[in-house]
């Protein structure tokens, strides 16, 4: 007990002197302490940083899903072939786009999607995937309009024609896409390997089976025709060509024509003609032709 009290008085004799000696700097030290008033304004400003600093990740998690969710385009640019003329587009994704002849198409690299509408013509698409599946998670959807018509990848290469402003036909030469009429509530249909499928205006037609030589044939410069209308077949030669042909009954546009022939060859055509159809053709100018009854 009488330790603990000698303790105590030391302790307290020992704090009474340091007192003592600091008092002497009092004046020296106190107009370098700051205030009261000054210690509770800043305690507020680093209360108001931590806010501010909070309402800012906030600000910025909205902003990003905001964004996410809004799909912005951040890349757009057009690509186009002249009559005869077949091209190649590589995105940047790995994607391959080929063109056939006059086609026009425009590239939306979105957020979240990668959307091709095609203006005119006639196009194949092989669409880039990404090989784990941690990563297919984050992968861009593929989209590709035409006319009326939206087709959704899904792991393929497929070949997309537009006939008119609303009409389009698809096909899938690998793997499955899915097809919806743009704005329809209606449920996708799904198509598979040698599948097609076309539309007319806001109606989706029947799933057909493909002939995919005859669509596959253009991209090495050749047309099949497989019981095809002559006014059809007219029609494709002239993608790739300028000439005028004048077909003087109408039921002979109907007429079914079998054959195979170059693309930029339609004069090949015109001449062998008679032969597999009972026609009768005749050239009158250099680019002019007349098809009639025999």
């Amino acid at each position: 007990m009488n330790l603990k009290k000698t303790y105590k008085c030391n302790e307290t004799g020992n704090l009474q002197e340091v007192q003592r000696k600091l008092a002497c700097f009092e004046d020296d030290i106190l107009p370098f302490l700051p205030s009261k008033e000054a210690i509770l304004a800043r305690a507020k400003q680093r209360q108001l940083k931590k806010k501010t600093f909070g309402a800012s990740i906030l600000s910025v998690l909205g902003l990003s899903i905001s964004l996410y969710w809004y799909n912005p385009v951040y890349q757009q640019f057009d690509a186009f072939t002249v009559k005869g003329q077949q091209d190649q587009l590589s995105l940047k994704d790995g994607s391959l786009i080929r063109l056939n002849s006059n086609t026009q198409i425009q590239v939306s690299e979105r957020l979240r999607s990668r959307e091709i509408v095609l203006k005119q013509g006639e196009a194949s698409f092989r669409v880039a995937h990404s090989a784990s599946a941690w990563q297919k998670l984050f992968e861009r959807s593929f989209i590709v309009t035409a006319g009326k018509m939206d087709i959704i990848d899904i792991g393929t290469v497929f070949n997309v024609q537009k006939h008119n402003a609303t009409d389009a036909t698809v096909a899938v030469e690998e793997g499955e896409v899915a097809v919806k009429i743009r704005g329809s509530q209606n449920a996708m249909i799904h198509l598979l390997h040698g599948q097609t499928l076309s539309n007319y205006r806001e109606q989706l037609g029947q799933i057909r089976q493909a002939d995919l030589y005859a669509i596959q044939a253009w991209q090495s410069g050749e047309l099949v025709l497989n019981q095809m209308p002559l006014g059809t077949v007219i029609e494709n030669f002239q993608r790739y060509a300028d000439f005028e042909v004048q077909i003087q009954q109408p039921e002979l546009a109907q007429l079914q024509v079998t054959g195979q022939f170059k693309t930029k060859n339609y004069q090949q055509f015109m001449q062998v003609l008679p032969a597999i159809a009972a026609v009768k053709v005749e050239q009158i100018a250099e680019k002019q032709w007349i098809i009639k009854k025999n």
